[in-house]
C-alpha cells in the first residue's frame, strides 16, 4: 500500500471467469469484491473492469488509486 497526499494504492489478482465477467455487461453486477495483497478486501464498481474483459474472462494482477474520499482515481492492469 502507498499514500501520497491522501491517496492509497491497493494491487490485487484477479481471475474471473466469462461466465461471471458476462454478468458485467449485462449490468447484474454493480460490484466486485477483491482482497488485496494487504488482506483489505476491496468493493469496486464493475463498469471500471470493463475495458479489461477478454474472451476467458478478467484475468491479472491490478492496481487501483483510492483518494481520501475512497473514489477510484485510477485503475491499471500491471
Amino acid at each position: 500500500m502507498h499514500y501520497n497526499s491522501g491517496m492509497r494504492e491497493f494491487e490485487f489478482n484477479m481471475a474471473l471467469s466469462a461466465q461471471k465477467t458476462q454478468r458485467i455487461y449485462q449490468g447484474e453486477a454493480r460490484y466486485i469484491l477483491v482482497e488485496s495483497d494487504q488482506g483489505l478486501t476491496l468493493q469496486l464498481p464493475a463498469a471500471n473492469f470493463r475495458d479489461y474483459v477478454g474472451a476467458n474472462g478478467i484475468h491479472g494482477r491490478f492496481r487501483v488509486s483510492i483518494d481520501a474520499g475512497n473514489r477510484i482515481l485510477a485503475l491499471r492492469k500491471l
